[in-house]
Parts: structure tokens; sequence; C-alpha cells
């Protein structure tokens, strides 16, 4: 690969990253078209790493591309909302079943004591996002790592950062304390070596999240 192949490559990935912000910060909202010339004249380069971002994020889910019209931000709606988890709840369930025989018990005391150092009242909505952020990288995160499976994780990770879509909506009212509970089960079934029943907390916490999610959008 020369070094001008490889200096696209770089500069894809950071558009990617850049542009994948501003649409789960809602700075390009859902719904909007995206005008491809005007983003490269904004960040000062050609159409060509811009559209290849863009079908990585129309891969991921976050932008829709309609023939003959263009590309844009994918909308968000209570059916997306279904189908995210619909899925998860089936992939995260695997999750736990492949990580469970191989995940530390040092690395589950970790996550524990991260959750009981968590406050109990936050700050603000900004320190409450920041919360879920790390309880999510904490535990699912784990049990993907743990998992060792890369195209589960990357699949469950791509799901998870939409579900922050959601939150990230300026009406939307995090339960900090429930969701602490929801993970401590979870990771207290998986000290006990207790696989079945920590599968059933997990069932249980994303359907929790889901009914919450749902009733924040509505």
């Amino acid at each position: 690969m020369s070094k001008k192949q490889l200096s696209r490559y770089v500069l894809t990935d950071e558009l990617y990253a850049l542009l994948k912000q501003q649409i789960l910060s809602h700075v390009m909202p859902a719904g909007e078209k995206i005008n491809i010339d005007k983003l490269a004249r904004e960040l000062g380069v050609s159409n060509i790493p811009i559209r290849e971002s863009l079908f990585r994020l129309a891969s991921d889910g976050f932008v829709t591309v309609i023939p003959f019209k263009g590309m844009f931000v994918a909308q968000m709606s209570l059916k997306d909302i279904d189908e995210i988890f619909e899925i998860r709840i089936q992939l995260e369930e695997l999750a736990i079943r492949k990580s469970a025989p191989r995940i530390t018990k040092a690395r589950l005391q970790q996550i524990l004591n991260a959750l009981d150092g968590i406050n109990e009242v936050a700050v603000d909505e900004q320190n409450e996002e920041k919360e879920v952020l790390q309880m999510n990288e904490g535990l699912h995160g784990t049990l993907l790592i743990y998992a060792d499976n890369f195209n589960l994780q990357q699949m469950v990770s791509s799901l998870i950062e939409r579900i922050h879509r959601y939150l990230n909506l300026h009406h939307y009212k995090i339960d900090l304390e429930a969701e602490k509970e929801e993970h401590r089960s979870i990771v207290n079934y998986l000290l006990a070596d207790n696989t079945e029943e920590a599968v059933k907390a997990m069932r249980l916490h994303l359907q929790n999240s889901y009914e919450r999610l749902v009733a924040n959008f509505k």
C-alpha cells in the first residue's frame, strides 16, 4: 500500500469517527439530507473520503442511502428501537454463554467495585450519560471481549452505539440506579458460576432498558 493510499484510509477513519459523533450528538439531526459537497468544503477534504465514510455509517445503521435521492441521517423510530433490542437480546445471551467460562473473578469484582463507586445522584445529565457509557463498557464491553468473537463484538457494539443516539436526546432521563442494580445482578450470578441465571438477568436488564427507552422516546 502506498503512502497516498494509507493516508486516504487514515483520513476516512477520522472522518467516519467525526461524522458518527455528529450523528450521535444530533448535530446532524435525524432525517437530514447530507450535502456531501458542503461537508467536503467545511472539512477541507475531497468528496471521496466523505462518501466512503458515509457508506461505512450506512452499513452501521446511522445513514440511509436512497437511490436517486441521496444520503440521509437515519430516522429514529419505535420500530428501530424494537429491532435493535430484538437482535441485541439474542446476541448478548450468546456473549454471556461464551464469556462465562473465560471471564476471571478478579475482573468481575472490578466491575462490581466500579458500580459501587458511581454516585447515586449524578451532578447533571451529561454526567449521567458518561456514567452509563462507563457502565456499559465495564459490563457489556467486558463480556464481549471475553466471548472472544470479533464479529459478535462488532455487531453488539454497533447496536449499543445506536441506542446511545436515543439516550442523547435532550428529554431522555436515565434511571441510573436501576441500571446499576441490573448490572450488579448479572455480575453476581457470574461470580456464583450460575450462567443460566446470569442469562435471565441479562434478558431482564435489556427488557427493562427497552421499556425505559420506549417510555422516554414516545
